[in-house]
């Protein structure tokens, strides 16, 4: 008979020092997101002007830190637009609300498509202060980025808060209690072996 492994109970405190880590990560990501898209929500409100595109350049920026043949590249995308309101004349230059003066590349490069020098479109800008205008009002795309990245080190943390609580002795434990589940022989196999009849001792 298999002699059964006494558990070993773990003494002290669970080290949860990864799992606070990713916490703090996931609070600090997720407040400035949820700050920056809950502003940027509420220029959807906002009236609309027509604005005429004057200037937009996209800019390429690149660093030979990866390789000198494959260097690491980004995009961004500089506009000013010409409205009115009231009957006078504003130039802006903001595109996204709130977004902290980060861009993505690939929305960079959609920017300069969607946005060439001479066309109208339409700018939502503040009732109480006509000089700030956006050409894309609403949670910009990095207050989103943001939220999401949020997300991720918070469930990363609860992973983490789950390994750290359960830890390596219940595992070994399992497996011991599945290997002796494997070594007892099979019914269908022991019907096959004669049955041992007890001996009566001699008087």
């Amino acid at each position: 008979m298999a002699r059964r492994r006494k558990k070993t109970r773990k003494t002290g405190k669970a080290d949860m020092r990864m799992s606070y880590l990713l916490f703090g990560l996931a609070l600090i990501a997720s407040g400035f997101g949820a700050w920056a898209a809950a502003h940027g929500a509420a220029t959807l409100r906002w009236p609309r002007v027509a604005a005429k595109i004057v200037d937009a350049k996209l800019t390429l920026h690149q660093s030979a830190s990866r390789d000198a043949e494959r260097p690491d590249q980004r995009h961004t995308f500089a506009v000013y637009y010409q409205y009115a309101v009231g009957g006078r004349e504003y130039v802006g230059g903001e595109i996204e609300p709130y977004d902290l003066g980060m861009q993505n590349s690939a929305g960079a490069v959609k920017m300069r498509e969607r946005f060439p020098v001479g066309s109208t479109v339409q700018a939502a800008y503040n009732p109480n202060d006509p000089g700030e205008a956006y050409l894309m009002p609403g949670p910009s795309s990095f207050s989103l980025i943001l939220l999401g990245t949020g997300a991720a080190f918070a469930l990363m943390g609860g992973l983490a808060r789950r390994m750290v609580s359960v830890g390596p002795g219940d595992e070994e434990e399992g497996q011991e209690v599945a290997y002796q589940k494997r070594s007892e022989l099979d019914p269908s196999v022991a019907s096959h072996y004669p049955k041992r009849t007890p001996v009566e001792p001699k008087t």
